[in-house]
């Protein structure tokens, strides 16, 4: 086999994924509205851990649910810590996206820093998507915002947090937010490894890594 001939067959398989990725893209967006799948890591959690483990701080505000329970027990305890702190919180805003000039199904920004108990506006501006916590800092809690239009979820835990695109990781849509410090740095090294090592796009194979080295590392 030639070079020239073994190229052409890369480029072939290479469309071939692609295309694949797309509809899979596709029928995600179809059925995201009518079931949720969670990660396998919360899949044990019954309701009512959904409810508390929702946002780190235990405080979330859905645009489209504002009466969603944010006076359980553990909201109470965890926004406690936010009241404690002094000073004004921002609430910074991340867009969930089919597309923008960095590439396909992506959020953005995809690395956000903020400070101690700030908050983020997560706004599905293209349907189908979600953010999810995949892996984030000791004593933090995970937070998903189950394909609502929009969700604000306050950070009162310090640390490199990383997320994704449920119907998307394959596709890397993903990204990171550094909350004050990089205390679990060498931990989510580890974790964008197993993250990428799912990724089937081989442009984007990199992304969160490349995302990691430019910002964090």
């Amino acid at each position: 086999m030639t070079d020239q001939q073994f190229f052409k067959i890369f480029a072939i398989v290479s469309i071939i994924i692609v295309v694949i990725a797309v509809v899979i893209g596709i029928l995600s967006n179809i059925f995201a509205s009518y079931s949720f799948h969670p990660s396998e890591q919360y899949k044990s959690l019954n309701k009512e851990s959904e409810i508390t483990r929702t946002a780190p701080a235990g405080k979330v505000n859905l645009a489209s649910n504002p009466v969603i329970e944010q006076n359980t027990i553990a909201a109470v305890e965890r926004e406690s810590i936010c009241d404690s702190m002094e000073g004004e919180f921002t609430i910074h805003e991340v867009k969930m996206l089919n597309e923008n000039s960095s590439g396909a199904m992506v959020f953005e920004p995809s690395f956000i820093k903020i400070n101690t108990c700030d908050s983020i506006n997560f706004e599905m501006v293209d349907a189908g998507h979600n953010a999810e916590t995949v892996a984030a800092p000791e004593g933090s809690l995970a937070f998903n915002t189950q394909y609502k239009q929009s969700t604000v979820i306050q950070f009162d835990t310090n640390g490199l947090y990383l997320y994704q695109c449920a119907p998307h990781a394959m596709m890397a849509m993903a990204g990171l937010i550094q909350v004050a410090d990089t205390n679990n740095i060498e931990q989510m090294k580890i974790e964008i490894e197993k993250f990428e090592t799912n990724v089937m796009i081989p442009d984007v194979k990199n992304r969160i890594s490349d995302l990691f080295n430019k910002y964090i590392n």
